[in-house]
């Protein structure tokens, strides 16, 4: 282990908990503030430390920012962190403020703690502490990207996919800054459909709708389509790292319908939300959404469906000399083995394993509750974490080629 960068942590330890701190205070719910104000605050952080910030991308108000640890020169490592969170839910079941940072017990408590907030505090202390320490970096640079608008679907289209479209998006290996000590080498993708019915509306008291003569009702119709889209029960994956995985179907998980008492609903929309391993693609997915539709026998109903969201399962390769370097780091610092898995939860780490860029998927400071109540992240975890990414930025410098 490199004690210099292990002091120069430690020495941060105290300023990296109060900017995470911060971040949380800075509320970026997706679809209710943009990431503006948050982009704003790292970057002004991160020149503060003498690293090189800039603020870009296709939306002034939902940015992406770029830290370097120099201005120019070949990526050896790339850290990834997202700006948004999802909602906070129902603040009152909180123990603490979501929006206020608390820092309790060791641990530091709001919205976006761990996901990703706390991680991107990690690296932006790491690439300082690598900045700060000349000759840490053989040769390049390590560079933290942090992108809006991931908890929508995970498209990219604003970040990664934006960021690879201008040049801007290369390295050697890649860590997504969530949360765990696992080597995330992949993912279950999703597949979101917007599930439409239309039924004929008519009076509830109506001598047609009581002899069936006219009207059908849409919400029922539905309910009918999505219980049976909830019998489909996929095997377990054959692939490596995905038999702990199956393709799963959770229709319904938002449905609105009808219009008023009385009346048959001649309209109800349902959200589908579908996790897939390697053995499943949309084609699949489709030809079962159709089968499902065809089984359900009602006059006068129409089924239609849209597109939301798709992102593929997806696996680096487990040979890329990233995967070794990030374990031998985390047995330094945690001194435990860590193991190598796939994720259930699809994130965005498929862009860049489909840009050529081996990646961890998922790993930073410890914590847990993301997407819940309490979410929070542990104060050591921050520095265990910047450590863990210092220590790879350093060894994965020297295979880069100037």
């Amino acid at each position: 282990m490199n004690h210099q960068l292990e002091m120069t942590i430690h020495r941060f330890h105290p300023d990296m908990t109060d900017f995470c701190r911060r971040l949380l205070q800075t509320p970026s719910v997706n679809g209710v503030h943009n990431e503006r104000a948050l982009a704003e605050l790292i970057a002004a952080q991160a020149q503060t430390l003498g690293l090189h910030a800039q603020i870009v991308g296709a939306n002034a108000d939902r940015p992406n920012v770029i830290v370097s640890t120099a201005e120019n020169g070949p990526t050896g490592l790339l850290l990834l962190g997202h700006l948004d969170t999802v909602p906070p839910g129902d603040e009152s079941r909180w123990t603490f403020p979501p929006f206020s940072g608390t820092a309790a017990g060791g641990r530091i408590y709001g919205r976006g703690a761990v996901d990703t907030k706390g991680g991107m505090a990690a690296a932006l202390y790491a690439l300082a502490a690598l900045a700060q320490n000349p000759g840490s970096l053989a040769a390049g640079r390590a560079q933290l990207i942090c992108v809006p608008d991931e908890e929508s679907g995970a498209t990219g289209t604003l970040g990664i996919k934006w960021l690879a479209a201008n040049g801007l998006l290369d390295a050697l290996g890649a860590i997504y800054a969530y949360s765990g000590d696992q080597i995330i080498l992949g993912h279950r993708g999703l597949i979101r459909y917007r599930l439409v019915c239309e039924g004929q509306a008519v009076h509830t008291g109506s001598s047609e709708w009581q002899d069936s003569t006219a009207g059908a009702n849409a919400v029922t119709a539905m309910a009918a389509l999505l219980l049976e889209l909830e019998q489909i029960q996929p095997p377990y994956s054959t692939h490596k790292y995905f038999d702990r995985y199956r393709t799963v179907f959770t229709p319904g998980t938002v449905i609105s319908g009808g219009s008023s008492i009385n009346v048959v609903p001649d309209r109800c929309e349902a959200l589908l939300d579908i996790r897939i391993t390697p053995e499943y693609d949309i084609t699949q997915v489709e030809r079962l959404l159709r089968d499902s539709i065809g089984k359900i026998n009602r006059h006068r109903v129409k089924f239609h469906y849209e597109l939301l969201n798709h992102a593929p399962a997806a696996i680096s390769d487990e040979n890329a000399p990233l995967f070794g370097i990030v374990e031998t780091a985390v047995r330094q610092v945690k001194g435990i083995e860590p193991e190598r898995a796939a994720a259930g939860p699809a994130n965005e780490g498929y862009l860049l394993i489909e840009q050529g860029i081996p990646t961890v998927c998922g790993l930073g400071p410890s914590g847990a509750n993301a997407h819940s109540v309490d979410e929070y992240v542990e104060i050591q975890g921050l520095a265990d974490a910047a450590l863990i990414f210092c220590l790879t930025a350093r060894q994965l410098s020297t295979l880069v080629k100037g």
